[in-house]
C-alpha cells in the first residue's frame, strides 16, 4: 500500500497527493513578485545601484542605507503580504522552525542592545529578507531549479557588464584606485568576486535541456571564470579552489572519491612533513600578501577584547559597527566588520548566537546529506553537489576573512540561506518530489 501511494506521488498523479503544506502559495499568480524583488536585492548587493558610467570614488560614506531598507522592506512586506493572502504564515514557519528560532533570537537581542533602536532596525531587516526567502522557496513549483538559475544567470550577466566596463571605457569606471583588480559594476574587487565565484560553482549544478541553454550556460560559465580571475581577489580563489574541490568530491561516483580521500590524507601528511607554519609563509609569499591579512589581525584582537564583555548573549544584533566605529578602532581605515564571520557573530549575539548558527547551517546541511543527495551522475546529485559546494567553501574558509552570517546586505549569506531552506525544504516541493528517485 505504501510502496503504491509513493510510486503514485513521484509520477505526480494524484493531485491530492500531490498538494502539500503550501500548495496555494505555489498557486498564487503574486508568488512571481517574489523573483522580481530577489533579483532588486542581488543588484543592489552587486552595485548600490552605481551607474556604470560612474567613477569609482574611494569613500568612507553608506550613502545607500536608506536604499537598502527600501530594498530589504520591500522585500519582507511583499513576502508577509503572499504569506497572509495564502494564509500560510504557520505552515512556512512550522516547517522552518530552527531558522525561525534563529531569526527571532536575533530580533530579541533588542532588549539586552546597549542601541536598541539600531538593533531593531537592523533586525526587523534580518526578518523580512529572512521571511522573502522562506517565501520564495515555498511558492515555487522547482525552487532548486528557480534558484540555479536564478543566481547563475544573475551574476553572469554582473560578470558580462563589469568586463565590458573593463575592456571598453576608461579603468576610473571598472577598478578602485586603491585597490587594482577588476570592480567592475560593484565599487571594490573583494565585493563583486563573490558574485562571481559562487555563480561559477552554481551553475555546475544546472542541467541543459537543448542547444541553446548549453551555450547560454557556457557563455555563463567563461564571464564568470574570467570575471573571477581578473578580480584577483586571493581570498575568494580559495574559496572557489576549495568549492571546486567539494563539488567534484561529492559529485563523483565512490570509488573516484575513495581516490581523492587518498590524495587528501596524503596532501595532509605532506603538509605535516614540510611544516604547515613553512606552508602558510610560502602561499602568502606566492600570493603576495603579508601574514597580517592586510592588518585583520590586529582587528580580530580588538574586536575579540570587545566581546569578552558579554560572551554569553553578545551586544546585540548590528549594536558594535555603527557609523565610523572601525576607523575608532584602527585608526588607519574605515572596516565595516571584522572581517570574521565567526567573530562578528560571537560579537553580536555570544556564544548562543555561534550554537544557533552552527546548528542552523553546518549542522543541518551536513546531516541532511545523505537525505537529498540522489544517485551519482543524476541531475538531482550534481544540483546538491553545488549547493553543498557554494556554501561549505564560504562557509569553511571565506568566513575567516570575511564577515558574512546573519548579513543579508552579503551576497555569500543571501546564498547560504537561500541554500539551506532548499536543502532542509520538507514541503511537498522539496528536493526529493523535484528531483524524484528512480526505483
Amino acid at each position: 500500500m505504501n510502496k503504491t501511494i509513493s510510486n503514485s506521488y513521484i509520477a505526480g498523479e494524484p493531485e491530492a497527493i500531490r498538494s502539500g503544506y503550501t500548495n496555494t502559495l505555489r498557486q498564487h499568480p503574486l508568488r512571481h513578485v517574489m523573483t522580481i524583488t530577489v533579483l532588486l536585492w542581488i543588484t543592489y548587493a552587486a552595485t548600490n545601484f552605481r551607474s556604470p558610467l560612474s567613477p569609482i570614488i574611494v569613500s568612507d560614506n553608506n550613502a545607500s542605507a536608506l536604499v537598502r531598507q527600501l530594498i530589504f522592506g520591500g522585500a519582507g512586506a511583499s513576502a508577509i503580504g503572499l504569506l497572509f493572502l495564502t494564509r500560510n504564515i504557520g505552515a512556512v514557519i512550522a516547517l522552518n522552525l530552527p531558522l525561525c528560532a534563529l531569526a527571532g533570537f536575533v530580533a530579541l537581542s533588542t532588549l539586552w542592545s546597549p542601541e536598541p533602536a539600531l538593533s531593531a532596525k537592523r533586525a526587523i531587516l534580518y526578518v523580512f529578507c529572512f521571511t522573502a526567502l522562506v517565501t520564495i522557496v515555498h511558492s515555487s513549483q522547482q525552487p532548486v531549479r528557480k534558484m540555479l538559475q536564478t543566481i547563475v544567470y544573475a551574476t553572469a550577466v554582473i560578470a558580462g557588464i563589469s568586463l565590458l566596463m573593463y575592456f571598453s571605457l576608461p579603468k576610473i569606471y571598472s577598478v578602485n584606485p586603491a585597490r587594482p583588480g577588476l570592480s567592475g559594476v560593484a565599487v571594490h574587487p573583494n565585493t563583486l568576486a563573490p558574485f562571481l565565484s559562487i555563480g561559477l560553482m552554481l551553475s555546475l549544478g544546472m542541467s541543459a535541456q537543448n542547444s541553446r541553454e548549453w551555450f547560454m550556460l557556457r557563455a555563463s560559465q567563461a564571464a564568470l571564470a574570467f570575471g573571477l580571475l581578473l578580480t584577483f581577489s586571493v581570498t575568494t580563489w580559495l574559496a572557489t579552489a576549495l568549492g571546486l574541490s567539494i563539488y567534484t568530491f561529492l559529485s563523483a561516483s565512490t570509488y573516484r572519491r575513495g581516490i581523492i580521500q587518498l590524495l587528501i590524507v596524503g596532501t595532509l601528511l605532506l603538509g605535516t612533513v614540510i611544516g604547515w607554519k613553512n606552508v602558510q609563509a610560502t602561499a602568502f609569499e606566492t600570493t603576495g600578501r603579508d601574514a597580517s591579512l592586510s592588518g585583520r589581525d590586529a582587528l580580530w584582537s580588538i574586536v575579540f577584547n570587545e566581546g569578552k564583555q558579554h560572551p554569553v548573549f553578545g551586544k546585540g544584533y548590528g549594536a558594535f559597527w555603527t557609523e565610523g566605529k572601525g576607523r575608532e578602532l584602527v585608526q588607519t581605515w574605515n572596516p565595516r566588520q571584522s572581517h570574521n564571520a565567526h567573530l562578528d557573530v560571537w560579537l553580536d549575539l555570544g556564544i548562543l548566537g555561534l550554537i544557533g548558527v552552527g546548528l542552523c547551517f553546518h549542522g543541518a546541511l551536513f546531516t541532511h546529506w545523505g537525505r537529498v543527495r540522489g544517485e551519482s551522475g543524476s541531475p538531482r546529485r550534481r544540483a546538491m553537489a553545488a549547493l553543498y559546494a557554494a556554501t561549505f567553501s564560504y562557509m569553511l574558509s571565506y568566513a575567516f576573512a570575511q564577515s558574512f552570517f546573519l548579513r543579508f546586505d552579503s551576497f555569500p549569506f543571501l546564498v547560504l540561506t537561500w541554500s539551506t531552506l532548499l536543502i532542509t525544504n520538507r514541503d511537498h516541493n522539496g528536493i526529493n518530489q523535484e528531483f524524484p528517485q528512480i526505483s
